[in-house]
């Protein structure tokens, strides 16, 4: 049985974690690392070994702890998954490294912006996202004014032509 889906979902509530500020990222590695050595593997899948001593032991090996990883390595051990420390912890450092790439966003308008502009738009997306924002410029004249912006498949439409057909179907009803 594959156990990715069970690291998945630890990995993605330690990645919402440290999006969110909270520095795991070392002290995860650190526990992974230890949970990888094989007398200590060995000893987190033997069933005569309880969860309180395994994890017991992978503290002891990292040299301590901190709180929140000690909480996770404690909730694995007691689940009978503390051995997914390796697996769960690659997971994590992926979604750290794709999270630091570059995304695009398509920004059609009207006109033909102006570097500027072009600038601006991406220093206010890359401050709402989170991650470093190209921009990439497409010129639509049926827009009449205003900007649509594709940001993988999330759209923000701040053009005329929308506005205008929003009214248009508010007042015919």
């Amino acid at each position: 049985m594959s156990t990715q889906p069970i690291s998945r979902r630890y990995a993605c509530a330690l990645f919402d974690l440290i999006q969110e500020g909270t520095d795991l990222a070392s002290g995860l590695a650190n526990a992974a690392q230890a949970a990888s050595v094989e007398e200590v593997r060995k000893v987190l899948i033997s069933p005569s070994v309880s969860a309180e001593s395994k994890a017991v032991i992978i503290d002891k090996v990292c040299g301590g702890l901190s709180p929140e990883i000690k909480r996770l390595v404690g909730l694995l051990c007691q689940r009978g998954k503390a051995q997914l420390l390796p697996e769960i912890n690659a997971m994590v450092e992926q979604m750290v490294r794709e999270s630091e790439s570059e995304i695009v966003a398509t920004v059609t308008s009207a006109c033909k912006l102006d570097a500027d502009s072009e600038k601006k738009i991406a220093a206010a997306l890359t401050r709402s996202s989170g991650r470093n924002v190209k921009v990439e410029v497409d010129v639509d004249a049926s827009l009449l004014g205003g900007v649509i912006i594709r940001i993988g498949d999330r759209q923000i439409d701040h053009s005329v032509k929308t506005r205008l057909d929003n009214m248009r179907r508010a007042i015919v009803g």
